[in-house]
């Protein structure tokens, strides 16, 4: 019987690159040494670097600033990300209703790589942290997808075996492998920057079709 459902965060539960977006639009509005590059050539010469937010994002400023000119630096740009980037986080559609229907059923879990800070702002700001009996970011964990450590950590969290949890995300080697490794089933979220899993127990373009999903996850 499954008893709980794990999540993913970014890409998954929230628009990792419409979030990143509307917040490099508002560091162009924030930071006047920018302003003698249009607002969109900004945003592109930054997110040009990201690799899907998988980039190290100091390393993916310097790069863009090399691009923009000598006039723009990294530093403050790095420093003004790390204070404020998550603070406006972006849901897809249904994200909220969809948790709250799965929280009446299962336990909920999330486990996150990235920045405690970063993701601790975009959990609490979107709203979604109330539906969580278990938060594990790989900063604070100490553990990093696809390292199967943080995986254990918030099955321990919740009390409940591999088997009987599924694990929803949308990277094939850092959610659906590791979690399949463990038992759990897996659930991919259908998206442009990553092929089709081998193996998984489903798959879903938007996330309100996720309950009916998971009722045929045996």
């Amino acid at each position: 019987m499954i008893r709980a459902i794990l999540f993913d965060l970014d890409e998954t539960l929230i628009d990792r690159a419409e979030t990143m977006r509307r917040f490099l639009i508002g560091q162009h509005k924030r930071f006047s040494a920018l302003h003698a590059k249009d607002c969109g050539e900004y945003v592109d010469a930054c997110i040009r670097y990201q690799d899907n937010g998988y980039a190290d994002k100091y390393e993916a400023y310097k790069l863009a600033c090399s691009d923009l000119g000598p006039y723009v630096l990294a530093e403050p740009l790095f420093e003004d990300f790390k204070e404020r980037y998550g603070k406006e986080p972006v849901l897809f559609s249904n994200v909220s209703e969809t948790l709250g229907i799965l929280h009446k059923r299962y336990l909920l879990g999330l486990v996150s790589n990235g920045r405690t800070s970063g993701q601790t702002a975009k959990i609490e700001s979107s709203g979604i942290a109330k539906f969580f009996s278990s938060i594990c970011i790989s900063e604070s964990v100490g553990s990093k997808k696809p390292d199967l450590g943080i995986f254990i950590k918030c099955l321990d969290d919740l009390s409940v075996s591999p088997q009987e949890s599924v694990f929803v995300g949308d990277n094939p080697e850092a959610d659906i492998e590791p979690a399949k490794f463990l038992g759990m089933r897996a659930i991919w979220r259908r998206n442009e920057f990553f092929p089709e899993p081998k193996s998984c127990d489903g798959i879903y373009s938007k996330i309100d079709e996720l309950p009916g999903l998971l009722k045929n996850v045996a």
